[in-house]
């Protein structure tokens, strides 16, 4: 039996791009670093937790250090997409949690969004529009499930990233999340 060459030419690519994908990191974006570990321990009641843990649930999360008296702390803020709750104040104070480094992506301050998808369990998105060139905090769109960028007006969607309207461009950036039931982790 003679194999023609335009089938070994075939085979040869098949075997190429099979060996070349990477399962589940080809996602994962490396555009800005992401260090973020929360602890249940310490924050049980987090909004954070609640959202990681059920389908169709979102939060904004992000840091910012505040000064008062000349002493310094960095605070973790949640923001849920129902605008009657309350924005929530995670004070980091203990030695193992002041040990990490919060890198949030894109803008510590603008920070992450984290959730749970209905068909593909927890997701972290940076919250920052991945299709302008500033800096743009992507804001909760009339359905929760959806994000939206004041700037270009895109619109995400929050249980695959990828745009639902407004036109060509990048899904959102995702990042890996994972919890030990000790400390929830964002990386890349």
């Amino acid at each position: 039996m003679k194999i023609s060459r335009l089938t070994i030419l075939l085979l040869a690519v098949v075997s190429l791009m099979l060996t070349s994908c990477k399962e589940g990191d080809d996602m994962i974006s490396r555009r800005y670093p992401c260090r973020f570990h929360f602890y249940q321990q310490m924050h049980p009641t987090s909004m954070i937790w609640a959202a990681y843990r059920s389908p169709g649930t979102y939060v904004f999360v992000y840091t910012q250090v505040e000064t008062s008296k000349g002493v310094s702390y960095r605070y973790v803020y949640v923001q849920s997409c129902d605008a009657s709750t309350p924005l929530e104040r995670n004070r980091i104070e203990t030695q193992i949690e002041s040990n990490v480094p919060y890198m949030l992506g894109a803008s510590n301050e603008v920070g992450l969004i984290i959730g749970c998808t209905n068909f593909n369990g927890p997701v972290a998105y940076d919250r920052c529009c991945p299709n302008c060139t500033g800096i743009y905090p992507l804001a909760w769109a009339e359905n929760k499930q959806r994000v939206t960028c004041p700037s270009c007006k895109r619109v995400y969607d929050l249980e695959t990233g990828a745009i639902s309207s407004g036109g060509e461009g990048d899904a959102l950036m995702r990042y890996l999340i994972s919890s030990d039931d000790v400390r929830l982790n964002v990386t890349n």
